[in-house]
């Protein structure tokens, strides 16, 4: 009897993990976006002879500032559409010549490879520099860089509930229109972080998105980096360039439409880190039963972050 028990429980066991093995696979294989709430993610440092972010004065050191990008998130960056402007120091006091640089390769998003997250790409941007004037004693100051990145984020709510008439009785199994629907968003600096749907007629869904700035950046217009600096302004502040599709249907354009936009695509405020749309779906010309269907929200943008580092000036001379 024993040994029967001791078989049964050893079966038992092999049956359990074979289980739990079957379900991580499945996760594994879900897939879905990284998600992370990061884009680019910049660093400072001065790279000199005398090290440890410490310069000599006089013109006697010539020296590099590096500002470091990374990107950790899961939009791929082209060529120039990262721009970093030093902010906070006397620009010929420290023969800077042009405080405003690009980045001269591309940064690719990250990904899944193989069950792993890819390490994020990275370029310095640096300029070089020498400390002109001539200090009575060694001192201390910050230096600053703007950094300024064109991003986008993709969200996804993969279960929307259509039919071509949401009032009226529906069988038991059809999928819910009345309800607060789970969201899927790139990694990136801007992300939804709310979206619903209801019915709003006989043939009519409307769904509302809320997106949200979690961090300490600014967001502009997507084009704000044809201006040549990356710099605080008004103008084209706190906008994203937002398009709903419905990915499934190549008409997807004459069934959205949202409040405040040009049909399904447009500029909206964003108001204290925070964006609001509401949009609505025609249904009239849609099949009769209920089935469940992908729904795509892009923003576009511009990010304004900044970063900074202190640096020594040594007195060369000493009295």
């Amino acid at each position: 009897m024993r040994k029967k028990v001791l078989i049964f429980i050893l079966v038992l066991l092999v049956i359990l993990t074979a289980c739990k093995g079957g379900a991580d696979s499945k996760k594994t294989q879900a897939g879905g976006f990284i998600g992370t709430k990061e884009g680019l993610v910049s660093t400072m440092n001065i790279d000199s002879a005398s090290g440890g972010n410490k310069v000599l004065d006089a013109g006697v050191e010539s020296f590099r500032i590096l500002v470091n990008v990374q990107n950790k998130g899961e939009h791929s960056i082209p060529e120039n559409d990262v721009m970093v402007t030093l902010d906070g120091i006397n620009l010929q006091a420290f023969q800077i010549k042009n405080p405003t640089q690009r980045n001269t390769i591309p940064l690719s998003a990250i990904r899944r490879e193989a069950g792993k997250v890819t390490t994020p790409a990275q370029i310095p941007i640096v300029y070089d520099a020498n400390y002109l004037s001539d200090e009575d004693a060694d001192r201390t100051t910050t230096i600053g860089a703007n950094v300024c990145y064109k991003y986008e984020t993709i969200s996804r709510i993969k279960n929307l509930c259509l039919r071509k008439k949401i009032t009226g009785a529906v069988s038991a199994t059809a999928c819910k229109i009345d309800e607060v629907k789970l969201s899927e968003s790139s990694a990136a600096p801007f992300q939804v972080t709310t979206f619903s749907e209801r019915p709003a007629g006989e043939s009519k869904v409307n769904v509302y998105i809320e997106a949200k700035n979690p961090g300490k950046g600014i967001m502009y217009d997507k084009d704000y980096l044809s201006q040549g600096k990356c710099v605080d302004s008004d103008k084209d502040r706190n906008k994203v360039y937002v398009k709903v599709e419905l990915t499934e249907f190549k008409n997807s354009a004459s069934l959205v439409s949202c409040s405040g936009l040009r049909g399904n695509e447009g500029y909206v405020n964003v108001i204290q880190n925070s964006m609001q749309l509401s949009c609505t779906i025609d249904t009239s010309s849609l099949q009769e039963s209920s089935f469940e269907t992908p729904l795509r929200v892009s923003f576009q943008y511009v990010y304004k972050d900044s970063v900074s580092t202190t640096v020594t000036i040594k007195n060369s001379n000493p009295v």
